[in-house]
């Protein structure tokens, strides 16, 4: 595409190129952009004497009527003029970059305008070997017949640089998530309703691994994914860890009839969110839950793990010499990330959004907490990072380390309330002059006494806090980035900067039949199988399905941003 006319603009792929894809996905004979384009013979008639202005500024309205039109038209079947639609010009845009990368290997964009803070951006589709791929042998028709020799392992929840890369083809170590999970509706055993997921996890590919990605001038390849295992080699699962347990949020884990797994629960459940290179060869893994800490050897086997004390249940062979307090962090956001401070050899990592203290901070805390821990002392130290007043929902994705008291942060957040637009920042944290929080808490105000996520910002830095000092260095939005998920954030040298999306494999689910205005999690099941609420006027019971992702959110996508200005 980016070769016709038109079809770069100032660096970057044009308005033109966009509507083109636009055009090309609405005209497509059976909506399905997974199998490719194929306009049907009988649109030649229909379009006979109509013209379309790729560069006219009233585009949208026209491609619009043209299509209205199209509906009204009793000579193409009525099959094909239901399944007309037009994609956002984000979506076609995400979907020209991706058809490009698979083409060439990588799509090559350099904007011209000095504006963009990106000299060069390198995007790439991830290449995962067949022997990687997961199994599916499940209830969905759908899914079988989109993914016929299995469904990509769910990469991307963290990224590093792995030690002694060399100079030319740079090689990240990635880690999964948890597996390939969906949310399901809640689940009530008729005592209580509790969130639910249904976790596809039906090989050991879907387990928690990492793979090494080689990241070229032509492509990113990962090799084989290595599985995270206990302390006596057994593969680790995703399964969340049992109810009241230390790391468990109440969740319940369900098949795809949901019903409860069997087992449903494990000791050992790991759900990886960030993971950075440790000294002699070791790897460290933070997980979502706890929030724990792993460490690992070069084969993926557990050497230690640190979690939070406080009143949860414990759990085997976890270590609890983290604050108590971190039990309080959000369903699925106990760390965002992590690094290794290079010259003090702490492991830094952020909670992936405020706690929720006493159920009462979640929304209004004017912080996220970062934790320091010294594997060689077991101390513990802890830093803000202020949430400003105007981001909405704000969650710490993923760090990278600068030096021992500067960092880079991905963050995620709704700019002016939850119903304003999603941002994907890259700032940089700047602890030099952040103080130890650790045994901090309000000392005036309302809530004088209580833990800092109580006050407000002024009321929180006139209780002796100094928060660590951020600025903003990329808007990933600003550069083409629509997928819903970018996770990993590392740094390869001061000019360049990598980025990954966490795809979950490429599957979704929905609940069919159910109260379109509800989300999949906002239904509830009971232990029957009966879902409700169902579509109002509804003659067919709720059925809940697993589908493959909109065609843009299939594919694991990697970017690679040359900055103008060094960040050391």
């Amino acid at each position: 595409m980016k070769d016709l006319a038109g079809g770069i603009d100032a660096g970057l792929l044009s308005t033109i190129t966009v509507r083109r894809v636009q055009f090309l996905i609405a005209m497509d004979g059976d909506a399905e952009v997974a199998n490719g384009i194929s306009i049907p013979s009988a649109l030649a008639a229909s379009l006979a004497g109509r013209s379309l202005d790729f560069n006219a500024t009233s585009f949208d309205s026209d491609l619009s009527a043209l299509i209205d039109r199209l509906k009204g038209d009793s000579r193409l079947s009525s099959s094909y003029r239901a399944g007309m639609q037009i994609p956002s010009a984000a979506t076609a845009r995400a979907i020209a970059e991706q058809a490009e990368a698979l083409a060439r290997g990588v799509l090559v964009e350099t904007p011209s305008s000095s504006v963009v803070p990106a000299r060069e951006l390198r995007k790439y589709v991830l290449r995962v070997p067949d022997t990687s791929l997961v199994p599916y042998s499940g209830r969905s028709t759908l899914l079988s017949a989109a993914y016929p020799r299995g469904l990509r392992p769910a990469l991307g929840a963290g990224i590093s640089v792995v030690s002694g890369t060399p100079a030319t083809g740079l090689r990240l170590r990635v880690v999964t998530s948890r597996g390939i999970a969906v949310p399901a509706p809640r689940y009530s055993d008729g005592v209580s309703s509790r969130s639910a997921g249904v976790l596809l996890n039906e090989s050991i590919n879907g387990a928690p691994s990492w793979t090494t990605v080689t990241l070229n001038s032509a492509s990113a390849e990962a090799g084989p994914l290595i599985v995270l295992k206990a302390a006596d080699g057994s593969a680790l699962s995703g399964r969340p860890t049992p109810t009241d347990a230390s790391g468990s949020d109440g969740a319940r884990n369900l098949d795809e009839s949901l019903q409860p797994r069997s087992p449903e629960f494990d000791q050992r459940g790991l759900d990886p969110a960030g993971i950075t290179e440790g000294d002699a060869g070791t790897v460290w893994i933070c997980d979502r839950r706890g929030p724990f800490l792993v460490q690992t050897d070069d084969q993926g086997r557990s050497l230690q793990r640190i979690g939070p004390a406080g009143n949860a249940g414990s759990l085997p062979d976890v270590a609890r010499r983290l604050p108590a307090l971190l039990e309080s962090r959000q369903p699925a956001l106990g760390c965002g990330g992590l690094v290794r401070r290079p010259t003090s050899g702490e492991i830094l990592f952020a909670l992936g959004a405020a706690l929720n203290v006493n159920g009462r901070t979640a929304v209004s805390a004017p912080l996220v907490r970062l934790v320091a821990f010294d594997p060689r002392t077991g101390n513990v130290r802890q830093y803000a990072l202020r949430i400003r007043s105007t981001e909405s929902g704000f969650r710490v994705q993923d760090l990278a380390p600068i030096g021992d008291d500067r960092l880079l942060a991905l963050v995620r957040f709704r700019e002016g309330g939850a119903n304003g637009p999603e941002r994907w920042e890259i700032r940089t944290v700047d602890l030099s002059g952040a103080n130890d929080i650790s045994n901090r808490s309000l000392t005036s105000g309302p809530n004088a006494g209580l833990a800092l996520e109580f006050g407000t910002l002024a009321e929180m830095e006139a209780s002796g806090v100094t928060p660590a000092t951020t600025s903003t260095i990329v808007e990933l939005g600003a550069l083409g980035w629509i997928a819903g998920s970018v996770e990993g954030l590392a740094r390869a040298d001061p000019r360049t900067l990598i980025v990954i999306g966490q795809m979950n494999g490429g599957v979704s689910s929905r609940v069919n039949g159910g109260d379109p205005a509800l989300s999949v999690a906002e239904h509830q099941v009971d232990r029957n199988g009966v879902i409700t609420p169902r579509a109002s006027g509804g003659a067919v019971a709720p059925v809940f399905e697993l589908l493959p992702s909109a065609f843009e959110s299939r594919q694991t996508v990697i970017w690679s941003i040359e900055l103008r200005n060094a960040v050391d």
